[in-house]
């Protein structure tokens, strides 16, 4: 099977990754027995997606969610730390159902893809 690489147009965001970095954050967060460090958040979700993440992003969405009401800065050890709240844990819960239904559809799509492309690629 041939392999795509996928190229961004100047400017292109990866729209879905970026609306999942909330709940990623959220997972993270609650992994770490619901409190972690901001550099600590950042790191995990790098090992995660395995690539480099902007800190701004990190931050720009810990900024937005503490807005919302999904988590909580705390001042520990002379550094802010975020806290999954119960409305945090209620958003991740819910985004993970959302997930587990949608996993079967974007494999389908996955395979899809995969099939076409292969026939394209003998033809």
């Amino acid at each position: 099977m041939a392999t795509i690489k996928v190229l961004l147009m100047k400017g292109e965001k990866m729209i879905i990754l970026r609306g999942l970095i909330p709940v990623f954050i959220a997972y993270v967060i609650y992994k770490r027995n619901g409190k972690a460090y901001g550099g600590d958040i950042k790191k995990d979700i790098e090992r995660l997606l395995q690539k480099p993440v902007p800190r701004s992003l990190i931050y720009g969405t810990l900024k937005r969610m503490e807005k919302y009401g999904i988590i909580e800065k705390c001042k520990e050890k002379n550094k802010m730390a975020y806290k999954l709240n119960e409305r945090g844990k209620i958003f991740l819960i819910k985004h993970v159902e959302i997930l587990r239904y949608l996993s079967p559809i974007i494999n389908q799509v996955i395979y899809d893809m995969d099939r076409k492309l292969t026939i394209d690629k003998s033809e």
